[in-house]
């Protein structure tokens, strides 16, 4: 029995990414897993070739079995008949990870310069509304399906380096926002068994990352399943309450859990 067979589970932003990441090693673990994005065979989105249907395929060959589902997140019609899809299916959810963002900057306007008041608004759009603002429309609808059965686990992925800014001003409000909504979920939910976690990956070996040849000055890298790998160690860990509220590093989880990425080693944390 794989550790988390029978359980159901919706990854956003999956159909590249740390979600695909994520929802592979759920899959891995045995769960039945929603894949959701906005990139499917014959639309896919910011000029890449990968798609929901694909990241499905990959979690149901690994074990577990992957729905493809089409969503937008933005959008509150998608979001509410997403949900009324997975209730009328299995009437419940176990896990939620949030890890759709729009704030690839390859795909928006490039403004003239990087400053704040340098940038476009179109940059703040993008990363508070299919960031923050994602986040919180999905759990929305996410945890009436959580506490019927009293028990749930919701990540969000984001980052943080403390007392710095990360990135910049409007992707770290962004993240700032994830982590404090992360707190706020955790105090409102505890009393249904029902845990919040902020995520931090360190610098992830993503698809789009590959081909753009970027990277940190010292090297140092993870793959997209080392931050999927910290999801099933949370999501199998029967004391995961003790961390609701928290913002994590993947590497601090690591080393808690005994998990390692693909290669045997435990990266650490990212702090460019």
């Amino acid at each position: 029995m794989k550790p988390l067979q029978g359980k159901i589970a919706v990854v956003t932003g999956a159909s590249r990414g740390a979600g695909r990441g994520i929802a592979f090693e759920l899959g891995s673990a045995g769960a039945t897993v929603y894949v959701k994005g906005r990139s499917v065979r014959g639309a896919v989105t910011d000029n890449r070739s990968e798609t929901i249907e694909e990241t499905a395929n990959g979690v149901t060959s690994r074990g577990g079995k992957g729905i493809a589902v089409r969503c937008d997140h933005t959008s509150d019609t998608d979001v509410r008949n997403l949900f009324g899809q997975i209730e009328r299916e299995h009437g419940r959810i176990d896990i939620l990870v949030n890890s759709v963002f729009g704030g690839s900057e390859s795909s928006m306007p490039s403004g003239e310069g990087r400053h704040f008041w340098e940038r476009p608004l179109e940059h703040w759009d993008a990363m508070m509304v299919a960031g923050p603002h994602a986040y919180l429309m999905t759990t929305r609808y996410a945890v009436p399906l959580m506490k019927q059965h009293y028990k749930g686990l919701i990540v969000n992925l984001t980052f943080f380096i403390e007392d710095k800014i990360s990135g910049n001003l409007y992707y770290d409000l962004a993240m700032n926002a994830i982590n404090r909504m992360t707190l706020g979920m955790a105090k409102e939910l505890k009393d249904f068994n029902i845990s919040s976690v902020a995520v931090c990956p360190g610098w992830m070996r993503t698809e789009r990352v590959i081909d753009s040849g970027f990277g940190p000055e010292d090297g140092t890298t993870e793959t997209t399943a080392y931050v999927g790998r910290a999801v099933v160690a949370l999501a199998t860990d029967s004391a995961v309450s003790n961390l609701s509220g928290d913002a994590v590093m993947v590497a601090d989880l690591a080393r808690q859990y005994g998990f390692t990425d693909v290669d045997g080693t435990q990266p650490l944390p990212f702090e460019g």
